[in-house]
């Protein structure tokens, strides 16, 4: 039989003291205690550990030769507490994260600074993903959690919950004029130079839904597949971009601006996703509550920026053709 940790620990103690007594005292225990566990041990492998006397324990060749091991043993235990102190402490671990483009370009730099500035032990292990594959990814084990907008994803293997959310924006460079205006509609655009995601893309599917079912088409001048080259082009002067207003990160494209668009208000949601049947470590749910503390700033910011989808918008808008 396997010795006990305390077994253990009682074996190193006496050897290190020579006495029952002083071992009993550092492990707190009486002295019979002590006794009994050496017993125990010879008892179970058959080996004689000290020889007694009178006056004093003396250690048997079996015992010297046991005893460093033992105290590896004992140091390798004490190791595994420690760091596993050390993990709901959130003083060490790893947790691994998939994010989709926009969220890697946008939101997560935020986030993740002030993550490592509250726990710089923690390894963090980023994976960008196509938003298509972002669900499947998760679900299929390889991270403990994903950041990015899914839609019907409500399943039993799954946990949704919503982060952040902003409405779909007109997207331009400051002019003065433009940052003004507190809402534009769909109208206000129709002489504009759009540019926006491929068909076939999340955002894009939304937006021709929501415009078919006021009898409108929209029709951009171009189409891309990646978000940040919507914001690259708009940047250089090539057109208007919609997309949503947390998809601006403003460190990057400070000549930028997001005014949202209404009539009809399009809402665009980031998620965070997690399998079911995964407990989150302490790591990861630190990460979660950091995550909601940065993302819900900027949601309060955008519900202060927005007005009811319904009022009467006075903004107008600049007719803007690329040069």
């Amino acid at each position: 039989m396997i010795p006990t940790m305390r077994q253990l620990e009682a074996l190193v103690l006496v050897y290190r003291h020579g006495s029952l007594t002083k071992a009993a005292a550092e492990l707190r225990v009486s002295q019979s205690a002590v006794s009994l566990l050496i017993k125990q041990i010879e008892e179970n492998f058959q080996l004689r550990l000290f020889d007694r006397t009178t006056r004093a324990l003396h250690p048997t060749l079996a015992c010297k030769d046991a005893v460093p091991i033992a105290e590896r043993i004992l140091a390798g235990a004490n190791g595994l507490a420690r760091y596993m102190s050390d993990l709901v402490e959130v003083k060490a671990g790893r947790i691994t994260i998939a994010v989709s483009a926009g969220v890697a370009s946008a939101l997560l730099p935020r986030v993740l600074a002030r993550f490592r500035a509250d726990y710089p032990d923690v390894r963090v292990e980023l994976f960008d993903v196509a938003p298509d594959d972002l669900l499947a990814f998760v679900t299929a084990g390889e991270a403990e959690l994903g950041i990015g907008s899914v839609e019907n994803a409500d399943t039993l293997d799954t946990k949704i919950e919503t982060l952040t959310q902003s409405s779909l924006s007109a997207i331009a460079v400051k002019d003065g004029r433009f940052e003004k205006a507190s809402r534009l509609t769909w109208d206000n655009l129709e002489n504009c130079d759009l540019i926006t995601m491929r068909r076939g893309t999340r955002i894009r599917s939304q937006i021709d839904e929501a415009l078919a079912r006021t009898g409108r088409q929209l029709k951009p001048k171009l189409e891309v597949s990646l978000i940040t080259t919507a914001l690259a082009l708009t940047a250089e002067g090539a057109g208007i971009s919609i997309l949503p207003a947390h998809m601006l990160p403003e460190t990057q494209f400070p000549t930028l601006t997001a005014v949202p668009l209404s009539r009809p208000a399009i809402i665009r949601h980031v998620s965070l996703v997690s399998r079911a049947d995964f407990v989150r470590s302490p790591a990861a749910q630190r990460f979660v509550e950091t995550a909601k503390q940065v993302l819900s700033v900027r949601r309060a910011a955008d519900r202060r920026g927005e007005v009811p989808a319904d009022s009467k918008s006075k903004s107008r808008l600049v007719t803007r053709k690329a040069p």
